[in-house]
Parts: C-alpha cells; sequence; structure tokens
C-alpha cells in the first residue's frame, strides 16, 4: 500500500499541518516524525474528524482509514484533530433563539453548520444554504473544513457562533 497524507489542526491553531505516513505506522510514531515533531502534552487526545471518541496512540493508520471514507467510498488520507477538550459546547444564535450541542472537537464547521441550521432551527435546505456561521463578536466566518476544536482557547471547551446569511448587505 502507498504512503498515507495525513493533515492535522489542534487547539486554538488555524494552521493546518500536512505530512505523509506509512500505511503500517502508529499515530505516536507519525507524530514523532513531523518537524518539529508534535509531542502529546499530558490530558491531550488524538480525534479523527468528524468522529466522537478519540484515538489511542498505538492505533495503526492503514486501519483507521476505512473510518474516514471519502466521496468514493476509499480514504486517501487522514484528518486528525490533537486537543485536549473531549467535547466542544457550541452555541448558535439565530434569530433571537440559542441552540447548543456538544461536538468532538475534530468535527467539522460543515457538520456543526449542518446540525444548527437543518436540526436545530429546521432551516430548509435552500434556506439553510444560504446561512454561514460566524462567530459570536467578530466577522470571521470559518471556512466548512474547520475543525471546531481549532477555534477553543485551550482553556475552555466552548465555542460560540451566530448564523447569520451568506451575502452581507451593505447599503
Amino acid at each position: 500500500m502507498q504512503s498515507i497524507d495525513i493533515f492535522i489542526q489542534s487547539e486554538h491553531s488555524p494552521d493546518i499541518r500536512a505530512g505523509v505516513a506509512e500505511p503500517v505506522q502508529n499515530l505516536a510514531g507519525l507524530l514523532a516524525k513531523f518537524e518539529p515533531p508534535i509531542v502529546l502534552q499530558d490530558g491531550q487526545f488524538i480525534f479523527l474528524e468528524d468522529l466522537a471518541a478519540p484515538l489511542e496512540p498505538d492505533a495503526i493508520v492503514e486501519e483507521l482509514l476505512p473510518m474516514c471514507p471519502d466521496e468514493q467510498g476509499m480514504a486517501s488520507a487522514l484528518r486528525l484533530h490533537i486537543s485536549r477538550c473531549r467535547l466542544v459546547e457550541v452555541s448558535v444564535r439565530f434569530n433571537a433563539e440559542e441552540a447548543k450541542r456538544r461536538f468532538a472537537p475534530g468535527a467539522t464547521i460543515a457538520r456543526v453548520h449542518h446540525w444548527a441550521a437543518r436540526r436545530a432551527f429546521n432551516l430548509s435546505p435552500r434556506d439553510a444554504a444560504e446561512h454561514v456561521l460566524q462567530i459570536r463578536g467578530t466577522n470571521a466566518r470559518p471556512d466548512r473544513d474547520v475543525h471546531v476544536g481549532t477555534l477553543t482557547d485551550g482553556k475552555t471547551c466552548t465555542v460560540a457562533f451566530d448564523l447569520v446569511p451568506r451575502k452581507r448587505v451593505e447599503g
């Protein structure tokens, strides 16, 4: 089997670190091969994108691939998240209502958006597509592939958003 692309996001860091792993490598060995090496601090966990349970550092890369299929059903890369938070408390405000839910730190903004727009606020697919998540109190609108755990401050495991129209009308 060929090498596998690895993409890592972590708490309170907008940068994505990219690397390559051998299929038989375990996660601890993979992290150590980054430059500079990624060393798990006491209390940090490794998550697979959009999955709730943390992974063990001795998990083998190729054994994780079936857990993260792409559009064609075959994973070509692993997208990991490193965080002290086991769960991130997410609150979303829309039309004077607020909804809260916990997500794994590796949950993507796309996943959080889907929950908020379609489930929490019952928007139609068309209306949901016309709204985005904006970090409360800012103009920042994270991309769909950003992990919600990157938006935490590393001390508290919370993030607050507003669900706002995609297009800004300025007059």
